[in-house]
């Protein structure tokens, strides 16, 4: 009886642990990546994480350096794709500049809102026009 409880424990212990790699593989889709022009070093991704309602989408973007992670912000974005689908697509607007990368998306309750990543790890939000050109 211990034996085949004890069977029964790895083969759940297995299927868990099957199940805790693929969400953690599968859990984040990235959407979009840009590197910096002027280095190579510096790139900013953004990763849809989850699904909320209709076309509103959990995302993180994280802006890395040569050394690792510099920032990261965690948002709420829309998708204006009208087709059914239960991600992103590439409606994420990046932008280097000298000293730091504007990522604008269009925002649930902002209508359109662009964050500043700084090299230096600060972040700066900012309401954007998002018309039907963006």
């Amino acid at each position: 009886m211990k034996k085949k409880l004890k069977n029964i424990a790895i083969i759940v212990g297995m299927v868990l642990a099957i199940a805790l790699i693929l969400f953690l593989k599968l859990g984040r889709r990235e959407v979009k990546t840009v590197y910096n022009p002027l280095d190579d070093g510096y790139y900013v991704t953004f990763y849809q994480i989850g699904y909320l309602k209709d076309y509103e989408y959990h995302c993180i973007c994280i802006l890395y350096g040569p050394n690792g992670e510099i920032s990261r912000e965690y948002l709420d974005a829309m998708s204006t794709d009208q087709l059914v689908k239960r991600h992103m697509d590439n409606r994420v607007a990046i932008e280097w500049n000298e000293d730091h990368v504007s990522v604008s998306v269009r925002d649930p309750e902002e209508g359109g809102l662009t964050r500043n990543f700084y090299l230096d790890g600060k972040i700066t939000s900012e309401k954007c026009h998002w018309g039907a050109d963006f």
